[in-house]
């Protein structure tokens, strides 16, 4: 009796989801779009891209989803739309349970505020893009002196991004100057010193050895004793002391 009654449920289910597909299958390609939702994944409040910015874009392109059919809308058209955009990473497009059209996007992220010599003043992606600071105002790591675009792009890129994404470096590191292609100082948030970087090359290994030389040394002797720190010379840390000539 229990194995009747299980086949029984069993057909039941397969009837109704067949049914269902069938139903509502075809009512989705009649459903009309009840409006548009916005989610903007942006660690940076108020940033460049909002809502409204998004929403401007489909106004712009003579995109208006509310009120058409679902089956009408191109949503890779819109995501397309969305990826032209030099200051969006990443969207996607898909509907919600109350027949929405959900545009989901990632802006690009800003990891570098550069200030040049020259009076460029920008704000530098993750990806390596320029983005205008006069729309939004972020607490980053600014990088002055001789650095162009093209300098900040192939040679700052990847030492920026090392620093803002360790939660150490990221605290202590405010400033890059850049005096010439081989010769980059750090400034730091605590202690009064000016590092002396060198080149970007083997940054990661240069920072790994200043950090353990923060440990071992400065935490002992005190982080002003020192006025300059140089790593320029391979698996050395130079110092020299705040109260003797350079």
């Amino acid at each position: 009796m229990k194995t009747v009654f299980k086949i029984f449920l069993l057909l039941a289910v397969v009837g109704y989801l067949v049914f269902a597909v069938l139903k509502f299958g075809g009512e989705a390609e009649d459903r009309t779009c009840e409006g548009v939702r916005v989610e903007i994944i942006d660690s940076i409040p108020d940033g460049f891209i909002t809502a409204d910015y998004i929403r401007s874009l489909l106004t712009k392109n003579k995109i208006s989803p509310q009120g058409m059919k679902i089956s009408a809308i191109n949503l890779e058209q819109i995501e397309q739309l969305m990826l032209e955009e030099s200051h969006i990473e990443n969207a996607s497009c898909y509907y919600d349970a109350a027949s929405r059209l959900c545009i989901k996007v990632i802006p690009q992220q800003p990891i570098l505020h550069v200030i040049s010599q020259k009076g460029e003043d920008y704000y530098l992606s993750s990806t390596g893009l320029t983005m205008p600071t006069a729309s939004f105002n972020v607490d980053l790591c600014v990088a002055t002196g001789n650095v162009t675009k093209k300098f900040a792009a192939e040679h700052l890129l990847e030492l920026a991004r090392f620093i803002h994404d360790d939660l150490f470096w990221s605290e202590q590191i405010e400033q890059i100057h850049v005096v010439s292609p081989d010769e980059i100082e750090l400034y730091p948030r605590v202690g009064q010193h000016v590092i002396e970087l060198g080149s970007e090359d083997g940054y990661k290994e240069k920072l790994n050895r200043l950090r353990l030389f923060y440990k071992e040394g400065l935490e002992r002797v005190g982080w002003n004793k020192y006025k300059r720190i140089s790593l320029a010379y391979d698996g050395q840390v130079v110092c020299t002391k705040s109260n003797s000539k350079k």
